[in-house]
């Protein structure tokens, strides 16, 4: 019975990580995090396919951008998607926060069974609000998984 439930698992996960194939993993977006520098971020994104934007100014602080798939207006807002998974990949400024907006459910779904899969603690996250799933495990960045709204409907915030 444990193979079968094995095997069932290991499909769920290898077709969700087929669905997001295209998105940056949790475990690179973590080394980004770990590392805290914009060099780090441009050898792993750019080597993925993603596209640097520059440094968004917004009332929030200074991200450092770079997208997938898709493009950006001026004022930084999603734009233009084009065919596969649409991504944007945020690294705060200061290092302390590295966001991963995705525009698609199965995508969103996949870096969830990914986290799932590195042995974070989601069983019994806490659930700050609807919408809202925080993940923890020992010496590890907390990642948060939220619901938004348009034009960034999906986000999963990696965190000391």
């Amino acid at each position: 019975m444990k193979k079968i439930l094995l095997l069932i698992m290991t499909l769920i996960v290898s077709m969700t990580t087929f669905a997001q194939s295209d998105i940056v993993s949790v475990a690179d977006a973590i080394k980004i995090f770990q590392t805290k520098t914009l060099y780090t971020g441009q050898q792993v994104l750019e080597k993925q396919g993603y596209i640097y934007k520059g440094i968004s100014t917004d009332s929030y602080g200074k991200d450092h951008n770079w997208v997938k798939n898709m493009n950006l207006t001026k004022d930084f807002v999603p734009t233009a998607f084009a065919k596969g998974n649409s991504s944007m990949v945020q690294l705060d400024n200061s290092g302390k926060t590295v966001y991963v907006y995705v525009f698609n459910r199965t995508a969103f779904a996949g870096l969830q069974a990914q986290v799932r899969a590195m042995g974070y603690d989601m069983g019994k996250a806490a659930k700050s609000s609807k919408g809202t799933l925080i993940c923890t495990k020992d010496n590890q960045p907390t990642i948060t998984f939220m619901t938004l709204q348009m034009p960034l409907p999906f986000c999963m915030q990696i965190t000391e």
